[in-house]
């Protein structure tokens, strides 16, 4: 496992629509949608938000990402809001997470997960988030296991093509250092 880089984009590129084709129906994008992406999307994407690539030998097996969430306003214990510049990032979101079926029960998830929770925590934040899809039973069970917390809210997610499905949001809280 390791942190992609812009030089990793075609690797990114192969994981990614290989995720999509193994289980369209729990991501917000389509394979269509995707493979249309050409190369500088690809590196946009890698230089956006800290991304980690699974490898076993030199195959790409497993991808996550972690994305910082502007926070929309203090919370009880977060403060006052700041008067200028931009709204503090308490919140990650661990978005794009799969590992082929071939490596499932590997460890690569573990490791995965990880990772995007170390690279959260490197920028002080306060929790990781996911939504699961519905009915992904096996990758809610696992995120439970990793420290997720289930919080009872849910949304409907509809996609650029018109389709949607519900998705269940879990929480892991960090410790604040200090």
């Amino acid at each position: 496992m390791r942190r992609a880089q812009p030089g990793d984009w075609a690797a990114l590129r192969a994981v990614r629509l290989a995720a999509l084709a193994d289980a369209p129906q729990v991501f917000g994008s389509t394979t269509a949608r995707e493979q249309g992406f050409g190369e500088d999307e690809w590196r946009r994407r890698v230089a956006s938000a800290p991304t980690f690539i699974a490898w076993r030998a030199d195959e790409p097996v497993g991808l996550v990402a972690v994305v910082g969430r502007p926070q929309d306003g203090p919370g009880p214990q977060d403060g006052p809001a700041p008067r200028d510049g931009p709204a503090p990032v308490a919140e990650w979101e661990l978005v794009s997470m799969w590992v082929s079926p071939d490596a499932r029960g590997s460890g690569a998830a573990d490791l995965l997960v990880s990772a995007a929770v170390d690279a959260a925590r490197a920028e002080s934040a306060q929790r990781v988030v996911l939504w699961v899809a519905d009915g992904n039973a096996r990758a809610r069970a696992f995120y439970v296991r990793a420290g997720f917390r289930v919080v009872g809210i849910w949304q409907t997610f509809t996609r650029q093509d018109g389709s949607s499905f519900e998705e269940e949001k879990l929480v892991m809280p960090l410790a604040v250092a200090g």
